[in-house]
């Protein structure tokens, strides 16, 4: 940038006169001087060459008709000089005044004056003319800027057009996937993203064009060409480009937050290991707790039994209808030790995550009738509407083990006349299943600790704490989110966010 762009005064502007005629020339230099520009005079084309190629230039005014090289060539060969990063305006100041003449001249040139002019035309348009310059530098220095911050940026940067082909790229970018630019122009931009990811990119994008608001960055494993072996995580970010009239074009960030997947990957570990410690310990609590349940159904079934096998030593008939109650009992009271058994079994297990496909129907279902009885018991209403298709991805047991703990810690608060809902909903790529209580609520004090092993507002003896910690581990096992809403007087929601068994992004079924 010139002094002249810097303060914007004429006294710094140096305009380059070039006319065979020395009387006009000096004429005209002396009409510039004394608005105080700084003039330079050359009497031919080849000379004003020369100076420019020598000397800095804001300004030409040229003649067209000189002997040698004529003033269209000129400004052609000036051009060339000038380089397309520096507009330096050429005013054509000519006797030639037919309109084939001036439409000739504006194809080399940015003005035409004929002479004769008048002294305040001309200077007129030579303020024009240094403005658009002036316009045009601070243009281009904002576009180096542009082009520099995108180069040299601590982020992956990518420019995609209407079809999600990437049309540009920096240099951090080629530097991370071990290709030149000339290499990735031209790739789809889904081919740097796992294929079961391809449909919630072009989601996120379409979001973000038509809603023109920014949606929660996605973070996504990165298919690292230069080191396939090495995980990598990249947080997405976006912005369209409509404003510089690329209708349907992104610039995508690209940020690498690996070491905090990592991170997060590691607490999630000492969790899950705190959560098997507590849940061991909690075992012995849990041993006079069943107990205590199974002295109940075996003394009834003790009691029953004794009673049929004392008739059958005195060779008493026995009624057939006392016979079926006494049997009927004995059966439901077996069932009763058993699912008891199960219960302890099932939260004692420490087997792999099995993660595959089932409908959430299935797993709700095997729920609700592990904590039927204990509804009806309460007077609690069970209201379920889960869509027979809706699949999920998830570890099966695992889940259907956070709802029991869900669906019996709101059986707990909740009293006779209260009710709870299961419904779900398809948010893409998870499933939002609710599990909402119009109970007592929650205490805004008391919520943030609802995930903490052990802590719970219940008596002692009627619950550990364990069954929303226990819940929260589960999800991350399943790769899903849990979290809660409440307000006291108005219930409570527990919101599970469960990884969909959906379509690929061609159309297929996962399995």
């Amino acid at each position: 940038m010139n002094d002249s762009e810097k303060t914007g005064t004429a006294a710094e502007t140096r305009i380059l006169v070039v006319d065979d005629d020395r009387n006009a020339a000096m004429y005209i230099a002396d009409l510039l001087k004394t608005s105080d520009y700084a003039v330079s005079v050359c009497h031919s084309g080849a000379e004003a060459l020369d100076f420019v190629q020598k000397n800095p230039v804001d300004l030409v005014l040229l003649d067209i008709m000189m002997p040698g090289m004529d003033g269209f060539e000129t400004s052609r060969q000036m051009r060339t000089l000038f380089g397309k990063s520096d507009f330096v305006p050429i005013i054509f100041l000519s006797a030639l005044g037919g309109q084939q003449e001036k439409v000739t001249g504006l194809r080399h040139a940015d003005d035409f004056i004929t002479k004769p002019f008048h002294s305040e035309e001309l200077l007129a348009r030579i303020r024009v003319m240094l403005r658009i310059r002036e316009l045009q530098s601070e243009l281009l220095g904002s576009k180096r800027n542009y082009e520099f911050l995108y180069e040299n940026a601590p982020h992956m940067y990518v420019t995609i057009n209407e079809s999600r082909t990437i049309t540009d790229c920096n240099a951090l970018f080629c530097s991370r996937t071990g290709t030149d630019k000339a290499g990735i122009m031209g790739t789809s931009f889904y081919s740097f993203f796992e294929p079961l990811d391809h449909k919630m990119i072009a989601a996120f994008l379409d979001f973000l064009a038509n809603e023109k608001v920014h949606p929660p960055n996605p973070v996504l494993p990165f298919i690292n060409k230069k080191s396939p072996s090495e995980a990598m995580y990249v947080s997405l970010s976006a912005v369209g480009m409509e404003s510089r009239g690329l209708e349907g074009y992104f610039m995508v960030a690209m940020q690498d937050v690996t070491q905090n997947v990592k991170l997060e990957q590691e607490q999630k570990f000492a969790r899950s290991q705190l959560y098997r410690s507590a849940r061991l310990a909690s075992i012995g609590t849990f041993a006079s707790g069943v107990a205590h349940e199974l002295n109940n159904p075996l003394t009834a079934i003790l009691g029953f039994s004794g009673a049929i096998l004392e008739r059958i030593k005195k060779e008493e008939d026995l009624d057939k209808e006392e016979l079926g109650q006494y049997m009927s009992i004995i059966n439901a009271e077996t069932l009763r030790c058993r699912d008891t058994v199960e219960n302890l079994s099932r939260f004692a297990r420490e087997g792999d995550v099995q993660i595959r496909n089932f409908t959430l129907a299935e797993c709700v279902g095997g729920a609700l009738r592990l904590v039927k009885a204990a509804a009806a018991k309460k007077q609690v209403a069970l209201v379920e509407a889960i869509a027979a298709g809706t699949r999920v991805r998830a570890d099966l047991q695992k889940l259907q083990q956070a709802v029991v703990y869900i669906l019996t810690n709101s059986l707990d608060f909740c009293g006779s006349g209260n009710s709870v809902s299961i419904s779900c909903e398809n948010e893409g790529r998870f499933v939002r299943l609710k599990i909402a209580d119009n109970g007592p609520g929650i205490p805004a004090d008391v919520l943030p600790k609802v995930f903490d092993p052990f802590f719970t507002t219940k008596q002692v003896g009627q619950g550990m704490g364990l069954g929303l910690a226990m819940s929260h581990v589960i999800m991350e096992e399943c790769n899903g989110a849990i979290d809660v809403t409440s307000e006291p007087g108005n219930g409570t929601t527990v919101t599970l966010d469960i990884p969909s068994a959906g379509e690929t992004p061609d159309g297929k079924s996962t399995k």
